[in-house]
């Protein structure tokens, strides 16, 4: 005997089945979705992150430009930034020679100090994965000072990309030019001296530190200018309206420094002022020198009423070797840093009205709480060594950070 349902119970089972498996679908997805996700993780680690200020200012020293009776092309016996002592010769100064002569002379001294460098290098064949490693660098350095505009320091760069070079062609050819190059260098300097008629040694009349260059601005830009300068001398000297001395450029051979003390003076806006004070010590990095560092400190701040902002002025007494003092220079200067736990933003999560992330541990994601210190549109910047207070720990340095995955919480466990 067949039995007969009714239409009703039918659709209910119907309906009833298609509810289960629904459910069975949604739960086998999530299930796989736990086990079959990417979940990417980082080492958590410090990071810092400085607020870096630029400015353009000038040198002020004390210094006194050097005469001979002749104004022809120099013969320097002593290095740019020697210290010197009374009587002590100086230059063989020539009769005759121009501006071009003058600055041939100073291309091929530049040149054969590289290559009487290279040549007495003493380097071994024991050195030439060091020597193709510091091309790599200053070659990589250069491409990338030209591409960002750069071209402070590209002179000082090249000057190591053509040691390590000239070092390299010595290491691995029994030919290489470099010995012959030198002294063709060298002869070419003996042509121009020959041809230079008398000449006049040069000796140091007072003790101090040599220079074999002249700008004009010596009798100008001397430390009591510096120590009380106004915005108004400021902007006289910045906007061409001090010219140099012109005898002291064209008729001087060279001009000492009488200590190795120095000021640096720069205009900073006023959004960039407040963070300087005076009697505080400031790395100040000078582009044009290779990026040299040298510790100054900020003695004088004066308000600037000519365009805002303020007229700082730093003091130093050391010399740094082959440090060319340029009158107007360009620097950077960290003036504050902040360091903390590097996170990216993709990490971190809101929970509770608290950030926080996940890390894992061993197979076993636990949530951690962060506190953000410093952020910016791709990452944040975390307290480091915070105590929990009872609740969740705090992100610790060295701990795997989630940085992509889903579904997860506090105690999942990963295969």
């Amino acid at each position: 005997m067949i039995r007969k349902l009714k239409i009703g119970t039918v659709k209910q089972r119907v309906f009833a089945l298609i509810i289960a498996i629904a459910v069975l679908v949604y739960a086998v997805y999530h299930v796989a979705s736990l086990f079959g996700e990417d979940i990417s993780t980082i080492a958590s680690g410090i990071s810092t992150q400085n607020t870096v200020l630029d400015g353009k200012g000038y040198v002020f020293r004390d210094e006194t430009a050097l005469y001979s009776e002749y104004t022809g092309v120099a013969q320097y016996l002593r290095e740019d930034g020697s210290k010197v002592s009374i009587g002590e010769e100086l230059a063989v100064v020539s009769e005759n020679g121009n501006a071009a002569s003058k600055s041939t002379v100073k291309y091929l001294d530049d040149k054969i100090a590289i290559l009487e460098k290279s040549v007495d290098s003493g380097l071994t064949l024991a050195d030439l994965p060091e020597v193709n490693e510091d091309i790599s660098e200053s070659y990589y350095t250069l491409a990338k000072m030209l591409a960002a505009g750069d071209t402070g320091s590209i002179s000082a760069e090249a000057d190591k990309l053509l040691y390590s070079m000239n070092c390299h062609s010595i290491l691995v050819d029994e030919e290489s030019p470099v010995d012959n190059t030198l002294e063709v260098m060298k002869g070419q300097r003996e042509g121009v001296f020959s041809g230079s008629g008398r000449s006049e040694s040069m000796y140091a009349s007072d003790s101090g530190y040599f220079y074999s260059y002249v700008d004009g601005y010596e009798e100008y830009c001397t430390t009591a200018v510096a120590d009380s300068i106004t915005a108004e001398q400021y902007y006289k000297l910045a906007t061409g309206e001090i010219t140099p001395d012109a005898r002291s450029v064209s008729a001087s051979y060279g001009k000492l420094a009488e200590s190795s003390e120095w000021r640096f003076v720069v205009r900073m806006p006023e959004t960039s002022a407040g963070y300087f004070k005076v009697g505080e010590s400031y790395d100040m990095q000078f582009v044009e020198n290779g990026n040299t560092v040298i510790p100054m400190t900020l003695t004088v701040k004066t308000e600037d009423d000519v365009s805002g902002g303020s007229i700082l002025v730093f003091f130093a007494n050391r010399t740094p070797s082959g440090f060319v003092f340029d009158r107007c220079q360009s620097v950077s200067v960290t003036v504050d840093s902040v360091s903390g736990i590097y996170v990216p933003r993709s990490a971190v999560h809101r929970t509770g009205g608290e950030y926080c992330v996940y890390v894992l541990r061993g197979s076993v994601v636990t949530m951690r709480k962060i506190d953000v210190i410093y952020e910016t549109k791709d990452y944040y910047l975390s307290a480091t060594d915070l105590q929990s207070d009872g609740g969740l720990e705090y992100l610790g340095t060295n701990e795997l950070l989630i940085v992509k995955g889903n579904n997860l919480f506090d105690g999942r466990i990963l295969d």
